[in-house]
Order: C-alpha cells, then sequence, then structure tokens
C-alpha cells in the first residue's frame, strides 16, 4: 500500500490535550469571569428548545463541518450544550450528514473545484490509491488515526474510487470513538464551569468515564497506524 503517512498534529491525541487545556484555561477564567452563568444559559435554552434545538443545531453542526470549521471544537460545544446521550445522537446524525453531503459534492457537482482544493494537500496521490486498493477497510483506519482533517477528507473521498454506502456505513462506525470522547470533554467541561452541585462519587464516575473514553479512542487511533503502517510494508 502506498504509504499514507504518520498521524498528523491535529490528530485525536494532540487534539484532545489541546481541547482539554483550553476548557482547563476557561475554568479557571470562570473564577474571575461570569461564565458559568453564560453556559447554564445555553445549556437551559438548549433543553428547552427540545427537538426542534437539536435539528438547528444539528443544522448548523452540518453547516460548519462542509465549511471546514474543525469537527472537534463543534463536537465539543455540542457536548456541553447537549451531555452525552443526546449530544452523541445529535453529533452522529449531523456528521453523517456532513459526510454523505460532501461525498456527494466531491463526487458529482464540483468534482474540478474541489481537486484543485486537493492540490494543496501533499498526500492526496497516496491516499487515493491506499483507498483504491484496500477500499472500506482504509478508510476505517484512517478515520481513527486521521492523516487529513476531517472536513477536508470527506471531500477528498469523494474522488477516489469508493463507493457511496461503504463508505457512509464505515465512515459512521469507526468515528463513533473520537465523537464520544470529544461529546465527554465537552460535557465534563461544561459540568465544571457551571458549578454543577455533584457528589464526590459522582464527579468521580464522570471523570474516570471521560478517562477511559479518552484513553480508549487513543488506543484505537494507535493500533489503527499500525495496521497502516504493516499494510504499506506488505
Amino acid at each position: 500500500m502506498p504509504d499514507v503517512g504518520p498521524t498528523r498534529p491535529g490528530s485525536s491525541a494532540p487534539r484532545l490535550l489541546l481541547i482539554a487545556t483550553v476548557l482547563g484555561g476557561l475554568v479557571l477564567a470562570a473564577l474571575g469571569l461570569p461564565l458559568d452563568e453564560a453556559v447554564t444559559t445555553l445549556r437551559t435554552w438548549a433543553t428547552d428548545e427540545g427537538t426542534v434545538g437539536m435539528l438547528g443545531f444539528a443544522a448548523a453542526y452540518t453547516l460548519g463541518a462542509l465549511l471546514f470549521v474543525p469537527g472537534a471544537l463543534l463536537t465539543v460545544v455540542t457536548g456541553g450544550l447537549f451531555g452525552l446521550g443526546r449530544g452523541i445522537l445529535l453529533v452522529v446524525v449531523a456528521t453523517s450528514c456532513a459526510d454523505a453531503i460532501a461525498f456527494l459534492i466531491s463526487r458529482y457537482l464540483a468534482r474540478d473545484a474541489v481537486e484543485r482544493v486537493m492540490a494543496h494537500y501533499p498526500r492526496f496521490g497516496a491516499f487515493d490509491r491506499a483507498i483504491t486498493r484496500g477500499g472500506w477497510w482504509v478508510v476505517a483506519l484512517l478515520r481513527l488515526s486521521p492523516t487529513i482533517p476531517y472536513s477536508a477528507s470527506n471531500y477528498l473521498y469523494g474522488l477516489t474510487g469508493l463507493p457511496f454506502l461503504p463508505y457512509l456505513v464505515t465512515s459512521g462506525i469507526f468515528t463513533l470513538p473520537g465523537i464520544c470522547a470529544y461529546v465527554y470533554l465537552g460535557h465534563v467541561g461544561a459540568e465544571t464551569i457551571a458549578g454543577e452541585q455533584r457528589r464526590i462519587a459522582e464527579w468521580t464516575l464522570l471523570l474516570v468515564g471521560f478517562a477511559a473514553t479518552v484513553l480508549a479512542t487513543l488506543y484505537l487511533a494507535i493500533l489503527a497506524r499500525r495496521e497502516l503502517a504493516r499494510q504499506d510494508a506488505g
């Protein structure tokens, strides 16, 4: 298999650490700023709006992903506003829509324009050849250990020879670990900033669950990168 390159600095581990640092800074800032009130207000809005609010936010998320807004940031915000269960469901729906729309735009509506954009990504040629040879399995590995930013990769997949349905199903399944980690991160951050009253045992379970989710996500990314390297060596 052609070399698809190592995980970039924008992949799962560094992004999680960066966002955790940013959230930590926000928590410290909340000691002197009314961030807790702002977070509580936004979360109340998300709850009061119910299904309509979720659909509207999902549409905004999809549009943001299509316009190259970092998916990690969108997902963290979603977790902070909607919590774990609703947040994960919302992101799964929104990312699936973004995956499908970007793929179809790239393949049928604006192929030439997307090819010009992809010319700025030197790994595209190797990426295309790898997917042509490995199909959905390579897509799964690259979703777990991305070498190209999420939004750009959605358009890129449309330029390859990969069929639409295997791409969409594989993307939906293998982006789920990252979605859970980022939603969890946003939820924990919002709970902390808002100063939610919880018992020590509840906070312990919440933080242990978050740590387990992050470690599982990073472990899967490492395994995916090793498998990509193994296929390349073969």
